[in-house]
């Protein structure tokens, strides 16, 4: 397998190279992105040869329960790069699409793959947002917090007590702005949860989780949205400015046309049922 054309969030990403877009669609739910060849918007070519750039680094992380260290930096051209510890390099060049060298160890493909997406769709007003989504009659519902602050919880409770539900996506749905419209998608990633759903709706609400001993909820002003809104997205993309300038128009967009709402919460049926009636009414 050379070549194979998929559909995430709204737009055609074309995935090229050699043997390793095979082991790309191996990954649990790639394949149901797979589509027909269609015009591309997004170009990925897997098995290149990138060199180790010398360039400006400005943010380091860990993935792989912290056995990889990656860093993301630019140079003077422009070019964006990740390096992958020892494991290989990405490379952005705007208007030309990413190249990828991961020296023949596929450990972190599905980050890399994640990270080259969320390069080339910011630039698209497409942008992949850590959270948990529900859909309820036709709408969806995006719980947005910190690791471990329940967001699978409670889209689990919405799950068990609201009629008409099910679960979009447990990690990195994608937001995209379609005719001034935001929608939300299914995606390829979606964490330690089998949910690959080839589905769009319109977003009804974004909940930003905090757990407390009582459960409360409000929505938030313009600014605190922003606040809520920004830590869910790929943290990298705020460690640039023109990344940052193309994320603060793309979180700006959605706060205006979408309510946000922080909610202090247990992991109980009121819950679910205080936001299911907040939100969906």
């Amino acid at each position: 397998m050379a070549e194979v054309t998929l559909s995430i969030g709204g737009h055609g990403l074309h995935l090229c190279g050699g043997d390793t877009v095979g082991v790309a669609m191996s990954i649990p739910g790639m394949k149901v992105f797979a589509t027909n060849p269609c015009q591309c918007d997004m170009t990925v070519r897997l098995d290149q040869t990138v060199a180790m750039p010398d360039c400006r680094w400005l943010h380091e992380f860990n993935i792989l329960d912290g056995q990889q260290i990656c860093r993301f930096g630019v140079d003077a051209k422009g070019t964006y790069y990740y390096t992958f510890d020892r494991h290989g390099v990405l490379r952005y060049r705007e208007g030309e699409g990413v190249d990828i060298d991961l020296h023949g160890n596929p450990d972190s493909l599905r980050f890399v793959l994640w990270t080259a997406y969320a390069m080339m769709g910011v630039r698209l007003g497409t942008v992949p947002v850590h959270s948990s989504v529900v859909v309820c009659n036709n709408s969806a519902v995006m719980c947005l917090g910190e690791s471990g602050t329940g967001k699978s919880t409670h889209t689990r409770l919405w799950l068990e007590n609201i009629g008409n539900t099910h679960l979009l996506n447990d990690d990195s749905p994608i937001v995209s702005i379609v005719d001034d419209e935001v929608r939300v998608y299914g995606s390829p990633w979606s964490g330690k949860t089998d949910c690959f759903l080839q589905e769009n709706y319109p977003i009804a609400g974004l909940l930003r989780l905090e757990q407390r001993k009582e459960n409360t909820i409000r929505r938030l002003s313009v600014v605190e949205s922003f606040a809520a809104l920004q830590p869910s997205c790929p943290p990298s993309l705020a460690k640039e400015e023109h990344c940052m300038d193309l994320l603060v128009s793309f979180i700006s967009h959605v706060i205006e046309r979408v309510p946000v709402y922080r909610m202090g919460c247990l992991p109980n049926t009121d819950a679910a049922q205080m936001s299911h009636k907040t939100l969906i009414g």
